[in-house]
């Protein structure tokens, strides 16, 4: 239990990968505040993949913090939580480019 509350590693991308965890979590602050003014379906999809972007980030930053860089599986299926994150995500974007625009101020 010990080693999932302390750092295993001291890796100077850490402070890149903390970053990058202040930023997605800035532009899905900025993806819901849209989501909320104009209600339309693409800014669902937008604010969708901004979420899985910044929880992206999260499970990376604790990968790198905290396993020293291995890949969290999830279990029974043996894929790898990052890559299905940005599946989806890559899937949300797609959706908020394809759906047809429709809420109050498309």
């Amino acid at each position: 239990m010990s080693l999932l509350l302390s750092p295993a590693t001291s890796d100077p991308n850490d402070m890149l990968h903390l970053l990058l965890v202040v930023f997605s979590v800035g532009l899905f602050a900025v993806s819901v505040g849209a989501f909320v003014r104009r209600r339309g379906n693409r800014y669902l999809f937008l604010m969708l993949a901004f979420s899985l972007l910044c929880a992206d980030q999260v499970v990376t930053f604790y990968q790198e913090l905290y396993t020293g860089g291995f890949l969290i599986l999830i279990p029974y299926v043996d894929l790898h939580l990052v890559h299905f994150l940005e599946l989806l995500m890559m899937v949300s974007f797609a959706l908020a480019l394809i759906v047809p625009a429709r809420g109050l101020n498309t």
